[in-house]
């Protein structure tokens, strides 16, 4: 499994559980922002090492 696919279960499944313990608008800056900046930065990170090694 790929690392995006990982970070992509991880932020899921953190998503759910956070969803619940924190108030709404405590969710959206404290989680949604910084896991979408994460994630995206894995990304670029795998395409750019399927870049080199291509």
């Amino acid at each position: 499994m790929s690392l995006t696919k990982i970070s992509l279960i991880i932020a899921v499944v953190l998503g759910v559980f956070l969803y619940f313990v924190l108030p709404l608008s405590n969710f959206f800056v404290y989680f949604t922002i910084p896991s979408i900046i994460i994630v995206n930065v894995i990304r670029i990170f795998e395409k750019k090492k399927q870049e080199k090694y291509a």
